[in-house]
């Protein structure tokens, strides 16, 4: 999401860089042609930059700590927003002039919680790709990677209540580039949702614009977007639960249950209010707050 921010401010004629820790660090899990700076290369500020600093990077607070510069935060998970500050560190005392949201949960958290006045909400953006999950593979996508355990046992239930009747396949998206996971979105009828502990929860909602019918649980960020009519929610935790809706899900589609394609449309069009002009108008407002505020908070 950082590499799409500074993709979307170049194309509005803004000097914006990606700025890493560590030299000659690229991601290679998804293309994205933005320039990069490296901290221990040579890398300096200037005193009208705008630094946005991650929530979660301990190292990179405490680096830019004293940086004479306007420091905003952004966050794009509450519920790891601690581990970026030391004992005692507030985000004022790190100079921080205000912050930008990914989700209205985060932002409420970022007012509440952080005591911070200056946030703005930039929400997330998904690619649409419409297709009607009768007419994909019987199959379900899921992401173990947060939750390993509830995968494994969420899938043995499924099956257990399914009694081996639908030549159901699974596949596990792990360590995949981009690229990879939105084709097995696009031919998967199903997507298990395993969010846990979500500022907004990208997945999920990726999968909705695949046209996947989504079974599983929010991860608290999600709750921005799911609703009954849009996907087969559970309790966070509920596993039997969510073993039972699964098994549902996958029964609807495979007796060409009507009510299957009317909860895929509902979540298309959910998915659908994330679009990538809504992110950048939203990117450049604000941008255009931050640079307004008032004054450099610290000096070397």
């Amino acid at each position: 999401m950082i590499y799409d921010h500074v993709k979307l401010l170049m194309r509005n004629g803004y000097n914006a860089f990606v700025v890493h820790y560590r030299s000659g660090f690229r991601p290679d899990w998804f293309q994205a042609d933005v320039p990069i700076l490296y901290c221990d290369a040579g890398f300096t500020l200037l005193p009208d930059d705008l630094l946005i600093l991650p929530e979660d990077h301990a190292g990179f607070l405490d680096l830019f700590r004293n940086a004479p510069v306007r420091k905003i935060l952004f966050c794009q998970n509450h519920f790891y927003i601690y581990e970026g500050l030391k004992q005692h560190d507030t985000m004022q005392s790190l100079g921080i002039s205000g912050g930008m949201a990914c989700s209205d949960m985060v932002a409420d958290f970022m007012r509440t919680h952080m005591k911070m006045p200056h946030i703005q909400t930039v929400h997330n953006a998904v690619a649409a790709n419409y297709a009607n999950a009768s007419h994909k593979k019987l199959q379900v996508a899921y992401m173990p990677r947060k939750r390993p355990l509830e995968a494994n046992f969420i899938r043995n239930a499924c099956l257990s209540l399914l009694e081996g009747t639908l030549p159901l396949e699974w596949v596990a998206i792990d360590a995949m580039p981009h690229d990879a996971v939105e084709q097995i979105l696009g031919e998967s009828a199903l997507f298990l949702s395993l969010s846990r502990l979500e500022g907004f929860g990208l997945p999920p909602l990726e999968a909705m614009a695949k046209g996947c019918l989504v079974v599983g649980f929010t991860g608290f960020g999600g709750r921005e977007y799911a609703r009954p009519d849009n996907g087969l929610w559970c309790g966070e935790d509920d596993l039997v639960a969510c073993a039972h809706a699964l098994a549902k899900g996958v029964d609807m589609i495979a007796q060409g249950d009507p009510a299957v394609d009317i909860l895929v449309a509902n979540a298309m069009a959910t998915a659908a209010q994330y679009t990538l002009e809504r992110q950048e108008r939203e990117l450049l407002q604000a941008l255009h707050h931050f640079l307004h505020l008032p004054g450099v908070p610290h000096e070397v």
